[in-house]
């Protein structure tokens, strides 16, 4: 520890190696999956693209934004100043530039509660945040879990069995944290006794902060049950989308497997172990549509249109991020309340 802090150069080199190595892994995946396929096929399906779904795509992504912008306002409806729908889109817009250079979309959640901490303290901010991130994921989770349950052809596959391993794993987690919720806030209030003089204090303190402001929403649970009925809308236009790109190649799905794929590769793509879903999503695309009969090249296409949809949608919020800077030299990303 003492070692880190005397050289904290050796702890940004371990995170860009740790990122590399994420990234190796990824394409790794992808070249296991593709080894087998042909480049002239490939070539010949790229030439027969119909570009209209997804420009469609691109577009309907804006619309799942605005549903996520809608979930995230009702859990800062409490706050002093609750943002508008149109707000939150505009930052979510601008966050998903930075979900697509960390692990988990990390740092699209960290720019919001950077953006709206201005309309309220920071510990609400970031509560929002994680009970919206909480709601989008219990909502992803199990709808996954139930489209594996009931469609075994793709739950007897590697990455079915993967994701229902995550799945489960994520439910038990979620009830072990509910069932110690209490005996943790206990420990925090014993261990944070004025007579604390090392500086775990203040630390302490700063943790209740954050912990009573996410408790807070136990006294609300109106508002973690809306979001959770919202979190459809999201979902919904991931399985549009998904139906986008693969009407772009011309593959033909059975919409029970169509639902299930696109539930099943974004829990893939959120697993912390790629950088933005690189690699994993595109493996994942790929096994599982070959899965339901579509042939590897088509199968590849849609990977590579699903991950061009993310790079054309990152660029277009990275250029908004450039117009507003531009607007606020100087001054933090943060809503503007006047």
């Amino acid at each position: 520890m003492d070692t880190a802090r005397k050289h904290p150069e050796n702890d940004t080199r371990y995170r860009y190696l740790w990122t590399i190595l994420k990234l190796i892994f990824g394409l790794a995946l992808v070249v296991v999956v593709v080894r087998g396929v042909q480049w002239q096929e490939l070539q010949q399906s790229w030439r027969t693209i119909w570009w209209v779904p997804f420009g469609l795509a691109i577009g309907f992504r804006f619309v799942v934004i605005a549903a996520r912008a809608w979930r995230w306002a009702v859990l800062l409806r409490h706050t002093p100043f609750c943002p508008t729908v149109g707000q939150l889109t505009r930052v979510l817009v601008k966050a998903e530039l930075f979900n697509s250079l960390m692990p988990s979309t990390a740092g699209g959640d960290i720019y919001r509660v950077v953006a709206t901490r201005t309309t309220c303290d920071t510990p609400s901010a970031t509560a929002a945040v994680l009970a919206d991130r909480a709601m989008g994921m219990i909502a992803l989770v199990v709808s996954a879990l139930v489209a594996l349950v009931i469609n075994p052809g793709i739950r007897q596959s590697y990455v079915g069995q993967v994701v229902l391993g995550v799945a489960l794993m994520a439910i038990l987690g979620v009830g072990v944290l509910w069932a110690v919720r209490s005996p943790i806030g206990r420990w925090l209030k014993t261990h944070a006794q004025p007579d604390d003089s090392d500086g775990k204090k203040l630390l302490v303190e700063h943790i209740l902060e954050y912990a009573r402001a996410l408790a807070g929403y136990t006294r609300r649970p109106w508002q973690l049950a809306l979001a959770l009925v919202l979190s459809v809308l999201p979902l919904a236009g991931v399985v549009v989308s998904t139906y986008l790109l693969c009407l772009s190649v011309g593959a033909v799905l059975a919409a029970l497997d169509l639902v299930t794929i696109a539930l099943t590769v974004s829990v893939v793509a959120l697993l912390p172990i790629f950088v933005g879903g690189l690699g994993g999503q595109e493996a994942a695309f790929i096994f599982m549509f070959q899965q339901v009969g579509v042939a590897l090249s088509e199968a590849l296409l849609i990977a590579l249109l699903g991950r061009a949809l993310v790079v054309a949608f990152a660029a277009l919020a990275g250029l908004l991020y450039m117009y507003d800077s531009s607007r606020t030299t100087g001054e933090s990303p943060t809503i503007k309340l006047n």
